[in-house]
């Protein structure tokens, strides 16, 4: 029975001149609670699950990983030590042959000449321990880094998140008033034909339906880009998923109990970008103690043979080689060094003032969104479903017009809009918050 046939069902009501509201009441009552389930989403993601396929696949935190490895495989290579040089001479030609017997081409016996020599260097004024601190230091400004990258990355990830969950139950609320709203025409539309309805009446419906499915195609590409930027971050490779939230967690979150300045004071413990600036600090530091080290020459420890070069045969000898630090005493590198240190320095307070900022400014938002929200009647829906059946009693009694019922419900709708996007706010804002720290400090 399609719902022209239900309405005629309700005789005397029509006989009454009532036939509009039987309409509507019929449509109001023969829908469910908000419901939007497209076919073609086959994906459901909570939260956890999207971080854990975030942290498995995501290729940025990948090529992270990555670096964060080759920073690490510097701390080995520093520890290594110089490899020994060895040099071999043989003479080529024996100019003398004809008197001493040697053969005239490479000659290797008693009368041909051979020498060989090893040297090694060796480091002083702590040249490698600096190097080897100077590779660590390295390593965990990268992973620092890392870190960082992974706290912005999550961010991204979780506002996507809940942008695309706020976004599919607000276009919920557009589903449900165009649902009805496309019912209510076609039925109005057969009584106008009937000459039951003016045509104004049904012209104003078929207004207000344009108007909402306007609203809900801007929605629609709100979604699909909220949906393809979630994907990307999980490399679902073109797959849009859908996501569910427990709302109870989410309306227990409390910003009481976070003191700014306690807030405050674990940031300044736990932001990995303040920690890398503290890093790169100590990696300068160390540099320039490398650079001063650099000015002391190295020594190369030489022990060679030579078979007949020397004032004797089969000369062995050692020695060593030292350069002499008469012009190049490393000044333009220690100069560097020193300012590089210096501008980190400046680097790292500004890195700290940025801290304080960013977990005020954050705590400040939130405290603004929590105040709002929870001044909000939590029973707004609820009561919206007794006003509404008043307002059908109402307008039964023709105490209101057509008008005045889709104002009533299209003041609902964009009640109902601004409500998930002050969810949406408020989450975002508490994300600021667990951001601006470096830690999850407000979880559900």
């Amino acid at each position: 029975m399609n719902l022209f046939q239900r309405v005629q069902c309700h005789a005397p009501i029509l006989k009454n001149g009532s036939w509009a509201t039987a309409v509507i009441f019929l449509i109001f009552s023969s829908f469910p609670v908000f419901s939007d389930s497209p076919k073609n989403d086959t994906l459901v993601l909570t939260l956890g699950q999207a971080e854990k396929i975030f942290l498995e696949k995501n290729l940025q935190v990948l090529a992270q990983k990555c670096a964060v490895d080759a920073a690490r495989a510097q701390i080995l290579q520093s520890r290594v030590w110089d490899n020994p040089a060895i040099t071999v001479n043989q003479n080529v030609f024996n100019t003398q042959s004809a008197m001493n017997g040697a053969p005239k081409w490479f000659p290797i016996s008693e009368n041909g000449e051979t020498s060989m020599q090893i040297q090694q260097l060796i480091t002083i004024a702590g040249k490698r321990s600096k190097r080897i601190s100077m590779a660590k230091l390295s390593a965990q400004k990268t992973e620092f880094l890392f870190y960082d990258l992974l706290r912005t990355l999550k961010l991204q990830l979780r506002t996507d998140f809940y942008k695309v969950y706020f976004t599919q139950t607000t276009l919920s609320v557009y589903a449900l008033e165009i649902a009805s709203i496309q019912k209510l025409a076609g039925a109005f539309e057969e009584q106008y034909q009937n000459g039951h309805v003016s045509k104004k009446d049904l012209i104003r419906l078929k207004a207000s339906l344009f108007s909402l499915e306007n609203e809900k195609l801007a929605l629609d590409t709100q979604l699909i880009d909220a949906r393809s930027d979630f994907s990307q971050l999980l490399r679902l490779n073109g797959i849009c998923p859908k996501v569910t939230v427990d709302e109870a967690s989410l309306d227990s979150i409390k910003l009481n109990g976070f003191p700014l300045q306690s807030l405050i004071d674990t940031a300044l413990c736990s932001r990995s970008d303040l920690k890398a600036a503290h890093a790169d600090v100590a990696y300068n530091r160390q540099n320039v103690a490398f650079q001063k080290a650099l000015a002391i020459p190295d020594l190369q420890a030489i022990a060679g043979w030579d078979k007949n070069g020397s004032y004797v045969h089969n000369y062995n000898y050692v020695g060593i080689q030292v350069n002499v630090p008469i012009f190049d005493r490393n000044q333009g590198s220690i100069k560097s060094a020193l300012s590089l240190l210096q501008s980190s320095e400046y680097a790292c307070q500004n890195a700290q003032c940025q801290v304080v900022s960013d977990v005020s400014i954050a705590y400040y938002k939130a405290a603004q969104s929590d105040s709002l929200y929870n001044g909000l009647d939590k029973n707004f829906f609820t009561d919206f479903s007794t006003m509404r059946e008043e307002v059908l009693k109402n307008y039964e009694k023709r105490n209101i017009s057509l008008l005045e019922f889709l104002d009533f419900y299209d003041a609902y709708k964009q009640n109902a809009v601004q409500y998930y996007a002050l969810q949406n706010s408020r989450i975002n804002a508490f994300e600021g918050i667990n951001f601006s720290v470096g830690k999850n400090m407000i979880g559900w």
